[in-house]
C-alpha cells in the first residue's frame, strides 16, 4: 500500500472543470435578449424570434405534434410569459408596467414535455425552459412571486399535440400499397 502525498493530488480546478463539462447550462449558456411587451390577449411577454421556435420544432421527433400557431389557427408569436392576464390585472394593468419596451436577458435550457392545462383541444405541450434572473426580479418588484403563477418556470412553447391525434380510428391514409420506383439518383453505378 502506498500513500499519495498532498503534492501528488490533482489541482482542485481540474475537478471543477471536469464537473462543469457535464453541466449543460454552463456549456451552452448564451445570453439572449428580448423586449418586454403586452399582448392583445392580456399577457406580458418577452418577444422571442419565431425562427427559434421553428428551429426547435423542426429538430423534434415526436409523433403528432404541431407548431403552437397551428393549434388555434393564429400567427406564430413566440414569447416568454412574464405575467398572466390575471397577474397583470392584479398589478394595475399593462399601463402600470414602466419596463415595457425594454430589453431583458435570458438563457435557454432543455426541452420539457408537460400536459396542457387550460388549452382546449390540446393534450400535451413541449416547452423550451428559460432561465432569467432579470424576469424573476421584475416580477418581484410588482409584488408577485419569482415564478409565473407561483411555481411555473419561464419557458417558450415550441410544440403542441392536439387531443386525440394519436388515438386509433377507422380512417387510414393508405388504402392500397403501391411500390414507388427507385429514383435514378439513388442507384449505384
Amino acid at each position: 500500500m502506498s500513500l499519495l502525498s498532498v503534492t501528488d493530488l490533482p489541482d482542485i480546478r481540474h475537478f471543477k472543470l471536469y464537473a462543469d463539462c457535464f453541466d449543460l447550462e454552463k456549456r451552452a449558456e448564451v445570453k439572449l435578449t428580448g423586449l418586454l411587451q403586452a399582448t392583445n390577449s392580456g399577457h406580458l411577454i418577452i418577444g422571442v424570434p419565431t425562427a427559434l421556435v421553428r428551429g426547435v420544432f423542426d429538430a423534434m421527433h415526436e409523433p403528432g405534434i404541431s407548431l403552437p400557431s397551428a393549434v388555434d389557427g393564429g400567427l406564430l408569436r413566440a414569447g416568454i410569459v412574464v405575467m398572466t392576464p390575471k397577474e397583470l390585472e392584479s398589478v394595475g394593468g399593462a399601463n402600470k408596467i414602466t419596463e415595457r419596451g425594454k430589453p431583458f436577458n435570458y438563457t435557454l435550457g432543455s426541452v420539457v414535455e408537460s400536459p396542457a392545462s387550460g388549452w382546449p383541444g390540446v393534450s400535451t405541450c413541449w416547452h423550451l425552459k428559460v432561465n432569467s434572473p432579470d424576469l424573476s426580479k421584475l416580477r418581484k418588484t410588482y409584488g408577485l412571486s419569482a415564478k409565473v403563477q407561483g411555481d411555473s418556470d419561464f419557458s417558450i412553447v415550441v410544440a403542441c399535440r392536439k387531443t386525440g391525434v394519436l388515438s386509433s380510428n377507422a380512417v387510414s391514409k393508405v388504402t392500397e400499397q403501391k411500390t414507388a420506383p427507385v429514383p435514378d439518383w439513388s442507384l449505384l453505378d
